[in-house]
Order: structure tokens, then sequence, then C-alpha cells
């Protein structure tokens, strides 16, 4: 696997534990009282964070609420320059 593939495939998970997230917060607002499926949502937290560092620690941030990140500080971040992470 290259750099490429490693890339898309951890925004691709990214992607999904952001959609995971999305929909267990639909469900809760709905079924506050599931126990179940608000631990479920704690960890799709937890799992969807995890991810999105690991991804931005390699490859940069992902939106402006990354910023400031650690790569930000320390040799900068110009967000006009290409290619950005959907264009990779």
């Amino acid at each position: 696997m290259n750099a490429s593939d490693e890339e898309w495939n951890l925004l691709k998970k990214v992607q999904q534990m952001d959609f995971v997230v999305v929909e267990l917060t639909l469900y809760t607002d709905t079924h506050p009282n599931d126990e179940e499926a608000m631990n479920q949502w704690r960890e799709a937290i937890k799992e969807a964070k995890k991810v999105r560092k690991q991804y931005e620690s390699r490859f940069g941030p992902l939106s402006l609420l990354s910023v400031p990140s650690k790569q930000a500080i320390e040799v900068g971040w110009h967000w006009n320059s290409t290619p950005w992470p959907w264009q990779r």
C-alpha cells in the first residue's frame, strides 16, 4: 500500500466514523433513555476523535476546528495551498 492509498483509506475511516456519530446522535435525540445507544455514541465519539487525530497528524488538518494543530504551529499551514485532502 502506498502513501496515497493509506491516506484515502484513513480519510474513508474518518468519514465512516463521522457518519456513525451523526446517526447515533440522531437516534439518541429521539431515544434519550436508551443507555446502550448512549454508550455506543460515547464510544463512537472517542473513536472518531482518534481516527481524525491519526489522519491529521499524518496528512494535515481536515477543518478549521483542527487549527492550531501541531503541524500548523511548527511548520505553518496555508489553507490556500493545494492539494487539499480530497484532491490528493
